[in-house]
């Protein structure tokens, strides 16, 4: 039993400073000294933003203003209660919010990147004439090209004027030519005795 004891202690010795000294020059090890790198995937972050962006001639195509925008390294860029305000001979003819965007990149063959406005949640687009009569009209999703100021979606759409009510599902509109067309399931309300 006496030399069973004397070779199972050197042993234990002999575990116990292996266990020691690899600890210690894990402890000790360059690697883990230096501090790790967070990979972010965002770029760019920004509250309170107004942006104004001019057309080829010079005159204001439209601005964007939102609560917060956040902007990703893939190169979208999400926004908080955006306000867009498009113009048209220069004033505003068109007025757009919603509880949220993001904007991506469009390229087309033999066209500049282009970027449309991704917006969702309570949108309201809203324009006054020039005998103040207002048009209004709401959906939950909206893909706006700012340049072609057009609008498009397939979400339920209502459009309000001082006369009429329309309500479908989907919606295609040229704004600079003041039309919009309606995809489907279309019912309207007409009011003439209004003045």
């Amino acid at each position: 039993m006496r030399r069973i004891s004397l070779f199972l202690i050197p042993g234990l010795i002999a575990i116990a400073i292996y266990t020691g000294v690899s600890t210690f020059e894990t402890l000790s090890s360059p690697d883990n000294d230096t501090p790790r790198a967070v990979a972010l995937d965002y770029d760019g972050y920004s509250e309170g933003i107004n942006t104004v962006l001019y057309d080829a001639f010079g005159n204001i195509s439209y601005t964007l203003q939102a609560d917060r925008q956040v902007h990703y390294n893939d190169d979208r860029t999400e926004l908080d209660r955006p306000y867009i305000r498009l113009f048209e001979e220069g004033s505003t003819h068109w007025n757009i919010v919603a509880n949220s965007g993001k904007i991506s990149s469009l390229y087309t063959p033999g066209d500049d990147r282009r970027q449309s406005i991704e917006l969702s949640g309570n949108i309201e687009v809203y324009s006054l004439d020039e005998f103040g009569n207002r048009m209004q009209l709401t959906t939950d999703y909206l893909l706006v090209d700012p340049h072609s100021q057009t609008l498009e979606t397939e979400a339920a759409v209502t459009l309000v004027t001082q006369r009429l009510k329309l309500t479908a599902i989907g919606m295609y509109a040229a704004l600079d030519q003041d039309e919009v067309i309606f995809k489907r399931d279309t019912e309207g309300q007409y009011d003439n005795a209004m003045p």
